[in-house]
C-alpha cells in the first residue's frame, strides 16, 4: 500500500478502518462497562433508601464489591489462614478471586477486557490521538522507572496485610468501617471534595495525553495481576522469519512493550489486548499461544472465554450461596445512622465523639440522620425498629451490636469526663 495519503489505496484502507465493526474487544468492554452502570444506578438506589426511612427497599447489588479490592485481599489472606471465607463482602472475594485466577491462566485480559478503568483510561488516550494526532511518547529513562510505582503501591499494600494474624483480619473484615466500605466509596464521591476532583481531572488530563496512565503506572491491582500473569502459559509470539522489523506492534502496544524485539511477549505489562496482532501489517508474525500445545488463540475465542468467565462465575456462586452478604438491608440501616463515628480501625473504628459537620448522603428526597446515641441528640430520627437502650436501632443479635454498645459506652463516659471538667459558676442566679 502507497504512503501517499492522496493515493487511492491509502484512501480506501482509511474508508475500511471507519467501516470496519467494532474488535471483540471493544464489545467486550462496552457490555461491561453498560453492567457497571447498571449497578451504579442500583446502588444509587440503594443508599438513597438507606438515607430515607419511608423509602421502599432498594436491593444492594453484590456486584459492588468489585470496587474493594484491598478489603477483597484481606479476605483472601484470612481465607488462606483461617480455612474460613467471610460472609461480609463475598462476591468481592468471588470477584478478586477469579480475577487473579484469570491472570495466571490467560494474563492480564482483565485490565483490558473486563475493567470498566482501564476501558474508560484506553477510551480517553484514544480520544486523544483523534484530537491531537498523536499521543505523548514517554522518554524510556522515564517511563520504566515510572512503572515501577505501581509495584511500589502493591507492596506498601502487602507488607501491611501479609503479615497480619488470622485473628486481626477477621476484626478489620467484621469492623463496621468494613462492613460499611462500599457506602463510604459511594459517599466520597457523592459528595467529592475539591482536591480529590482536582486529583480526578488531573488523572483524567494525563491519560488523554499519554497512554493507559493509570494502569501503565499507578494501578496497584494492575501490578498484581502482572505478577501473576508471569505463571501464564499464554502469550504473543513473534514468528522472527515472517517480521519485517517494522515496529508496528511496539508503536500499537498501550504499554510500551519493546514487542518487536522479543521472541516471547512474557513482560507483566501484557495486558493480552491484541493492539500488536492488529497492527502488525505482516502475516503470521504474530499471534497469542498456548506454550503446551503452540495453540493460536484468536481475539473472538479469547473474548468468548474471557466474558463466559465473569458472567458465569457470579452466577455460580449465587446458586451455591456464597454471593450475597451476611448483612441485611436493616443491618445496613443501622450503620448508616452512625456512618460519620465509623472510622477505619487503625484510626479509631466506631468514634462515638465526632459530631457531624452535615447530614450525610445529599441524595434526592432523603432525611437527614443524627449520628449521635438518643441520650445525645433526642430529636435524632431512627430507623424503624430502634432500640434505644443500646445504640441506635441495632438488633442485639446483630454481630455489630457488641461494637457499637461499646461505641456508646465510651460516648457516655467522654461526656461525664467534660461534665467534670466544665468550670461551675458563681453565680447564685
Amino acid at each position: 500500500m502507497s504512503d501517499n495519503p492522496a493515493s487511492p489505496e491509502f484512501l480506501n484502507a482509511r474508508t475500511r478502518m471507519r467501516l470496519s465493526p467494532p474488535s471483540p474487544r471493544t464489545l467486550v468492554q462496552c457490555m461491561f462497562l453498560f453492567m457497571v452502570l447498571v449497578i451504579g444506578v442500583k446502588f444509587h438506589g440503594f443508599v438513597a433508601y438507606l438515607a430515607d426511612p419511608s423509602a421502599a427497599v432498594a436491593p444492594r447489588p453484590a456486584g459492588v464489591e468489585a470496587f474493594l479490592p484491598i478489603s477483597s485481599m484481606m479476605g483472601l489472606v484470612h481465607w488462606f489462614k483461617t480455612g474460613v471465607a467471610n460472609r461480609v463482602h463475598p462476591a468481592g472475594l468471588v470477584l478478586f478471586v477469579l480475577i487473579v485466577a484469570t491472570a495466571l491462566v490467560a494474563r492480564r485480559g482483565f485490565c483490558s477486557w473486563i475493567c470498566p478503568i482501564g476501558a474508560i483510561s484506553e477510551f480517553l488516550h484514544k480520544a486523544g490521538k483523534r484530537v491531537l494526532g498523536a499521543n505523548l511518547d514517554v522518554p524510556k529513562w522515564l517511563d520504566y522507572p515510572a512503572k515501577g510505582i505501581k509495584y511500589i503501591l502493591l507492596g506498601f499494600f502487602l507488607y501491611f496485610i501479609l503479615p497480619m494474624p488470622g485473628s486481626a483480619l477477621e476484626a478489620f473484615i467484621n469492623a463496621p468501617y468494613n462492613r460499611l466500605a462500599d457506602v463510604k466509596m459511594y459517599l466520597f464521591f457523592a459528595n467529592i471534595s475539591r482536591t480529590a476532583l482536582f486529583v480526578i481531572a488531573a488523572l483524567v488530563l494525563l491519560s488523554v495525553f499519554i497512554k493507559n496512565f493509570w494502569c501503565r503506572y499507578l494501578c496497584p491491582y494492575g501490578a498484581l495481576l502482572g505478577l501473576a500473569s508471569l505463571a501464564s502459559p499464554v502469550a504473543v509470539r513473534r514468528e522472527k522469519s515472517a517480521c519485517r522489523e517494522c515496529g508496528a506492534c511496539a508503536r500499537a502496544c498501550p504499554q510500551a512493550i519493546a514487542v518487536d524485539k522479543k521472541s516471547r511477549v512474557n513482560s507483566p505489562e501484557c495486558m493480552a489486548c491484541y493492539s500488536c496482532m492488529d497492527a502488525c501489517p505482516a502475516p503470521g508474525a504474530l499471534r497469542m499461544e498456548t506454550a503446551p500445545g503452540r495453540r493460536a488463540v484468536s481475539a473472538g475465542l479469547y473474548a468468548a472465554l474471557i466474558a463466559a468467565a465473569f458472567l458465569i462465575t457470579p452466577v455460580l456462586a449465587h446458586a451455591l450461596g456464597y454471593w450475597n452478604s451476611d448483612m441485611s438491608a436493616q443491618d445496613f440501616k443501622q450503620l448508616y445512622a452512625i456512618i460519620e463515628n465509623i472510622q477505619h480501625p487503625r484510626t479509631g473504628g466506631v468514634n462515638p465523639g465526632a459530631m457531624p459537620a452535615a447530614a450525610m448522603g445529599g441524595h434526592a428526597g432523603a432525611i437527614p440522620h443524627s449520628v449521635m446515641p438518643p441520650s445525645v441528640d433526642s430529636a435524632m430520627q431512627l430507623p424503624p425498629g430502634a432500640r434505644p437502650d443500646l445504640c441506635p436501632g441495632m438488633n442485639p443479635d446483630s454481630p455489630l451490636a457488641e461494637d457499637l454498645k461499646e461505641a456508646r459506652r465510651r460516648l457516655e463516659q467522654k461526656n461525664t469526663d467534660e461534665s467534670d471538667k466544665a468550670p461551675v459558676s458563681n453565680n447564685p442566679l
